[in-house]
């Protein structure tokens, strides 16, 4: 493999174009690429929602007055939830909810 522009097989030059577009459409056509590229797309189109789920450009708490203090943030795990199926399944946190002045529902 040429690993110097995309992992080309070595009998294929990546600067002829010819070449390059033989080589794409013979790859393209298998069965086992489209099913990778399949998988692969689900996995980005989960990654995206969760990157899409928390606008950092909004402003959340409008009309509060900030507090400024000299002494410096901290903070203290109270409680860390496990998944029970965390040795089956491999999943993160789709949603969470905090509030600095206590639980509200």
């Amino acid at each position: 493999m040429n690993h110097t522009e995309g992992g080309w097989p070595k009998d294929v030059n990546p600067n002829e174009v010819e070449q390059t577009i033989r080589f794409r459409k013979k790859v393209e056509k298998d069965e086992y690429y489209m099913s990778i590229v399949q998988k692969l797309g689900d996995t980005m189109e989960h990654c995206i929602k969760q990157n899409n789920a928390v606008d950092i450009y909004e402003e959340y708490f409008e009309g509060i007055n900030t507090v400024v203090s000299n002494e410096p943030p901290e903070a203290k795990t109270i409680n860390v939830f496990r998944d029970p199926n965390g040795d089956v399944y491999k999943r993160s946190a789709s949603s969470l909810s905090w509030h600095p002045d206590g639980a509200l529902k």
